[in-house]
């Protein structure tokens, strides 16, 4: 983005003012996009109806909505796909994923929140974790959960007469009515975690926690479960363990739901919603059936090929089934390598990994893919982020005003970017490490919040388009974006204010 967008000076409370007055009748969005609007909002409007008349045309041809496939994978780095440079040439191929990046469009400029659980609040809420009171990675015995207020994508889309279905990890709390089948989901097959959970889930591990009885009154002290099944207003059920050797199948199962679930829906009245979570990628063990077939010599290479294995039947089955061009398929990951598992883990040219700001850490691969619908053969590299998923599906699915008012929903329509390839409409991300602000991105320029000395900013900004792995911070080049971008960020804190982050929500043990 050029620096005409930039806020000048005079921007600061005069603008702040005025989008601090936004309607409550209408999706509340951070600051920035209010600017935005201003000088897009003819445009957008008239990309509005084109895809207006898109949608119609295609519920026409298949008397219903269009069909939702989100998949997220786990701590797969950016440029690990074979159409990004990795794929055979590190020893794994993805044959499946390029081909679906190759039919579709592969968003180079996709980007995650630094972790897991962030990541997987942000995609089921819109909401950037921090406003959530969920910032960080649950572990096992942490009563910490998605809290029952918030609205995700699963009830958005569940209202508007989708059947919905979570098969896969979890990871938004242990608690009864923070599970997926709680969260707006008709039903679900899922683990709470994934990596070791037979770690945690051992007879020793239980006792001591049981045991505990010392702790405060909100934590657990419930045995700790394995796999789980669960139908929308039941409760949760244990259908089999997790242990090392369980494990290793745990993705096949997940997959085979994934499909029965296509095919009992595929001809139904309704359209369906499923969120695929894949638990691979991140674990230290493989499937029997593909132990040691990847060339790269590692667990972590075997399930590459493994899931890619999956796409590609399930790519098949959409096709088979006829619903392919009635379906929009977008496959993610959630944050870059965890590099705590090296060699055992992914990889990316990018500087940092999981856990960071930086794009090692938050730009993921990812790819969006709807035959006849989203043209072939487009490689982009306009951001987009995970939130911007929740708000595309509600347009998708004709909800948008089904979207919670009373709270800041971050997520952008992308939904004419995707289907009629025209510009994203974000030219900007805050970039969350946990509660704290670390980073802010306009445009190509990303400014990381870091000390200053002796009255200065320090050398935080980086142009990401010339310096990728934000190697060479500047500071005097950049003088003419100190104050905009101190602007934007008072901004943003300025809407905190109005919409205050929601508190930690904790389970009960039962």
């Amino acid at each position: 983005m050029s620096k005409q967008w930039m806020p000048k000076t005079a921007f600061g409370l005069a603008v702040a003012a005025f989008m601090l007055t936004g309607s409550a009748s209408a999706q509340q969005f951070d600051a920035p996009f209010y600017e935005l609007k201003k000088e897009n909002g003819e445009a957008w409007s008239e990309e509005d109806k084109t895809i207006d008349a898109k949608l119609a045309e295609l519920e026409e041809r298949f008397g219903k909505k269009p069909n939702i496939i989100y998949i997220l994978t786990d701590d797969i780095g950016y440029g690990e796909l074979g159409v990004q440079g990795g794929g055979a040439t590190r020893g794994m191929p993805t044959p499946n994923l390029d081909k679906l990046a190759y039919e579709g469009m592969l968003l180079n400029g996709f980007y995650s929140e630094p972790s897991c659980t962030p990541t997987r609040v942000a995609l089921m809420t819109g909401r950037h974790p921090v406003r959530t009171g969920l910032t960080d990675v649950i572990f096992p015995g942490n009563p910490a959960g998605l809290s029952p207020e918030e609205v995700t994508v699963a009830e958005l889309l569940s209202d508007a007469g989708y059947a919905t279905a979570m098969y896969g990890k979890w990871h938004l709390g242990d608690g009864e009515e923070t599970l997926p089948h709680h969260q707006g989901f008709d039903e679900a097959f899922f683990g709470l975690y994934n990596a070791a959970p037979w770690a945690w889930n051992t007879p020793t591990e239980r006792v001591m926690w049981n045991n505990y009885t010392d702790a405060p009154d909100f934590f657990f002290r419930a045995p700790l479960r394995g796999k789980l099944e669960g139908t929308k207003g039941e409760k949760s059920v244990e259908v089999g363990p997790l242990n090392a050797e369980s494990y290793t199948r745990f993705e096949e199962e997940t997959f085979a739901r994934v499909m029965n679930f296509v095919e009992r829906n595929a001809k139904g009245d309704k359209p369906f919603f499923i969120y695929y979570a894949s638990h691979l990628m991140s674990q230290f063990t493989s499937h029997p059936d593909w132990e040691g077939k990847a060339p790269q010599g590692t667990h972590n290479a075997d399930q590459m090929m493994e899931h890619d294995h999956y796409i590609g039947q399930l790519v098949d089955k959409l096709r088979e089934l006829g619903i392919a061009e009635n379906t929009l398929v977008v496959w993610m990951s959630d944050n870059g390598p965890m590099y705590d598992l090296f060699p055992e883990s992914s990889y990316t040219a990018l500087r940092g990994g999981k856990g960071d700001v930086l794009e090692g850490g938050v730009r993921v691969p990812a790819v969006a893919w709807w035959p006849g619908v989203i043209n072939e053969m487009q490689t982009k590299a306009e951001m987009l982020h995970v939130t911007d998923m929740y708000t595309t599906a509600a347009r998708i699915a004709g909800v948008m005003d089904a979207i919670p008012t009373d709270r800041i929903v971050d997520g952008l329509d992308q939904s004419s970017f995707l289907l009629n390839s025209t510009p994203s409409r974000r030219e900007y991300m805050f970039h969350y490490s946990g509660k704290n602000l670390g980073a802010v991105r306009v445009g190509q320029f990303k400014r990381h919040i870091a000390a200053g000395h002796g009255g200065l900013p320090g050398k935080a900004f980086f142009d990401i388009y010339k310096d990728p792995r934000e190697e060479h911070g500047v500071m005097v080049s950049m003088l003419w974006a100190w104050v905009p971008f101190d602007d934007i960020q008072r901004m943003h804190e300025g809407m905190i204010e109005k919409f205050p982050h929601r508190a930690p929500y904790y389970s009960k043990a039962e």
